[in-house]
């Protein structure tokens, strides 16, 4: 956009004459230099039209008249006694020029922003980050009008040289100062990691879960209370989560072998379930709350008339959504939790189900065994009844004298050089099922003597061979 213009026009005298039209900017001025033809050589066309025109200065003739006016949007920037042979020219450069008054004292009103900040800026000693925002936010709205095109390309990469130098003298000072905050950081780091350390090999020997779990939420406390840059923030977050899990899968450990020793814990894993179901509920509603405020800020910057206004709307905005991530986070973990103890709940629900089935059928085989051992006594019992009592005596008489026997044999002195024909210790004792027998053979024997003294008819007959078994068996018995 030109601010000079050179065109032919005609004075007072309605001599023919060539206007030199310049635009000053800073007075809200207009120069105008009216030089007569007949001082015009060719050559100084040339120089006015190649050179003056483009910003050089040029030394006009001694006749020249200079003046000045006053540019306003309703008059015209030409005396009224000077005519142009073309009007739209000098027109349309007034509109034009009333536009460059503005864009310039744009420019100045950011100029002395800028300056005021490099003043305050250069006192600084350490970072100062609201000074920081305050650069960042002049420098938003000047590119702001750099995209509108309020701002000449000369005045625009000025205020950008400016602008960079002093990001530039704030970046050195939040360098400085960020490599003494990163120092601290570790510091507090090494210590809380040193802590969140402890707190995992005592729970790996097996220390008491809750006051372990009451340290790590001390730690997590203090995490927040001290300035940790980003790295060690998250490092720490993530061995906190760690030790945290750690300990939850000790506890689920604990609990479902509690439930299969008897001692079910599906009240406890009730409770923690219900609890765990109102805090989705508050976090939900929380959401859905930081969800209307977005909604409110979006309707307010639709109705503001300030930029600054806008800015600050969107800033809250974005502020607003970044806890909304932070919440949904929180969430999704509180709905995997759920999940867990969803399925835990089944778990103990069966595992009981299972113990109750056990114990049902525990209590009829109980019930078979004490109806078997009745049966088994009432058939002893009608046995017992059915046995003569003679042979019950015998039986008894029996027990007693191998008894007794055990008693003498116990007594007596070990003999030494046994003979082979002398019967062992053990041949001695026999066993009560060799009683029996014996009194059985013996009962056998006496009614066979009293058949045969019965039946004379065969006394004749009964060999000697018989004879000596029958007194065998009498000796064996007596």
């Amino acid at each position: 956009m030109r601010t000079r213009l050179v065109v032919w026009g005609n004075n007072a005298k309605e001599e023919k004459v060539l206007l030199a039209v310049s635009l000053n900017a800073d007075e809200n001025k207009v120069d105008i230099w009216s030089i007569p033809e007949k001082e015009i050589t060719e050559e100084f066309y040339n120089l006015m039209m190649s050179q003056w025109r483009e910003g050089l200065e040029l030394k006009f003739p001694n006749d020249t008249e200079h003046r000045v006016t006053e540019l306003t949007m309703a008059d015209s920037i030409l005396p009224d006694d000077l005519k142009v042979e073309r009007s739209d020219v000098i027109q349309r450069a007034q509109m034009e020029w009333h536009f460059v008054i503005l864009s310039t004292k744009l420019y100045k009103n950011f100029k002395n922003e800028l300056e005021d900040l490099s003043d305050k800026i250069k006192r600084l000693e350490i970072y100062d980050q609201p000074l920081w925002d305050e650069l960042k936010e002049l420098w938003t709205n000047v590119q702001q009008h750099i995209f509108d095109k309020n701002l000449f390309r000369d005045h625009s990469d000025s205020l950008r040289e400016k602008s960079n130098a002093l990001f530039d003298e704030l970046k050195k000072l939040r360098k400085s100062l960020s490599a003494e905050i990163n120092q601290k950081s570790k510091e507090i780091a090494d210590t809380l990691f040193k802590k969140i350390e402890e707190v995992n090999q005592k729970i790996q020997s097996g220390a008491l879960l809750k006051p372990l779990f009451d340290q790590l939420i001390a730690i997590q406390k203090e995490m927040k209370e001290h300035s940790l840059n980003k790295s060690d923030k998250e490092n720490l977050l993530s061995k906190l989560n760690e030790a945290f899990k750690i300990i939850r899968e000790k506890r689920e450990h604990r609990e479902s072998n509690r439930d299969q020793a008897g001692n079910s814990g599906s009240d406890h894993i009730f409770r923690r379930y219900e609890g765990l179901l109102t805090a989705i509920k508050k976090m939900e509603q929380s959401i859905d709350f930081e969800k209307k405020n977005i909604d409110f800020e979006n309707r307010r910057i639709a109705t503001t008339s300030g930029q600054l206004e806008a800015q600050i709307r969107v800033a809250k905005i974005k502020m607003i959504e970044e806890r909304i991530r932070s919440k949904e986070e929180k969430l999704k973990e509180l709905l995997q939790t759920r999940e867990k103890l969803e399925a835990l709940t089944q778990k103990i629900k069966k595992r009981e189900e299972k113990f109750k089935q056990k114990q049902e059928i525990h209590k009829k085989v109980e019930l078979e065994k004490e109806k078997v051992k009745a049966k088994i006594n009432e058939e002893i019992h009608s046995v017992q009844e059915q046995i003569p009592e003679e042979l019950q005596e015998k039986l008894s008489k029996a027990a007693e004298e191998i008894k007794s026997a055990k008693k003498v044999a116990r007594k007596k002195p070990a003999a030494k050089n046994i003979p082979d024909q002398h019967l062992a210790v053990d041949e001695v004792n026999p066993t009560e099922q060799e009683v029996v027998a014996a009194a059985e053979e013996n009962t056998v024997a006496e009614n066979q003597e009293t058949e045969l003294s019965q039946t004379p008819d065969h006394q004749d007959e009964v060999h000697p061979e018989k004879e000596q078994g029958m007194e065998d068996a009498k000796q064996e018995n007596e």
